[in-house]
């Protein structure tokens, strides 16, 4: 598991958590709310806790 504190635009943070949660390598759970940041009007913060998806990998014979 791999926690992860994502920060920019609320557009990218959306963007961005999009695009992991598509992806089939990741689960991506328990998502914070877009939170502020203190020292910026335009930026803000979300935490997040990403998973690897466990695949069942078949290898092939030479």
């Amino acid at each position: 598991m791999l926690k992860v504190r994502v920060q920019g635009t609320r557009n990218d943070i959306r963007w961005f958590l999009k695009i992991l949660e598509k992806d089939d390598r990741f689960d991506v759970l328990d998502t914070s709310d877009i939170m502020s940041i203190k020292t910026s009007n335009r930026f803000k913060r979300v935490y997040t806790n990403i998973y690897r998806k466990q695949t069942s990998t078949v290898h092939k014979g030479k």
